[in-house]
């Protein structure tokens, strides 16, 4: 759901799991489309299809229709209304079948300030700053609004759907921030690259972790009946 380029999608189908990807995106749903007819046909054989669609209306879907609903990266973070969250939870919810399990991230807001910090130092004497600590709501350059979350607030948002949570991860985990020294471990010091992995790992659930990493993981499943 909000496959983008269907980097997550192709990944599933060359796993062998039957996937259907849905983007806003006409270009994108193409792309997917063009990448699959390069792939074995056994990769192909579980590609079930891409279609364009709004997150906030699946009417087209009958309800508990998939086995797991994957809507990973920035498609939550697009949508700076509450109401509109609320919406696409709420839909991804309803087509997944009971007993199904979901994954929903979010762009952390705590580290967002580290981004700036990085990479964009002079966005930190904006006026709306204090707000964006506040509420998650940051508007671009181009009046385009972002909703970046903490980890409380993503999990509030999965349970108010009526979903478990099974788990909470930050993906980057302790790496979130230190792009260059990761990358330098992976590339130059495979030894030392399987240690911090190690940390990665032991780390990611730890709820500090969670709120401060760039992507934070909520993993969870609908109820049975």
């Amino acid at each position: 759901a909000g496959g983008g380029p269907g980097r997550y999608a192709l990944a599933l189908a060359r796993a062998g799991f039957p996937v259907h990807m849905l983007d806003l995106s006409s270009v994108q749903v193409d792309f997917l489309t063009q990448q699959m007819q390069q792939e074995p046909a056994s990769v192909q054989a579980c590609f079930l299809g891409a279609e364009t669609a709004d997150l906030r209306d699946l009417s087209r879907f009958a309800a508990d229709c998939f086995d797991a609903v994957v809507c990973l990266g920035g498609p939550l973070t697009h949508l700076p209304l509450e109401a509109d969250r609320v919406s696409v939870v709420r839909e991804l919810a309803r087509v997944t079948r009971p007993g199904g399990l979901l994954f929903l991230t979010g762009v952390g807001r705590l580290a967002l300030m580290r981004y700036m910090l990085n990479y964009q130092s002079e966005e930190l004497l904006h006026e709306d700053i204090p707000q964006v600590l506040r509420d998650g709501n940051l508007t671009g350059p181009t009046a385009t609004m972002w909703h970046f979350f903490r980890a409380d607030e993503l999990r509030a948002l999965a349970e108010g759907a009526g979903l478990r949570t099974r788990a909470m991860r930050g993906l980057q985990g302790l790496s979130s921030g230190c792009e260059a020294a990761t990358n330098r471990l992976a590339e130059e010091r495979p030894e030392m690259w399987a240690a911090w992995q190690r940390v990665l790992l032991l780390t990611a659930e730890d709820p500090a972790v969670v709120d401060g990493a760039e992507h934070i993981l909520w993993v969870g499943v609908k109820p049975d009946r």
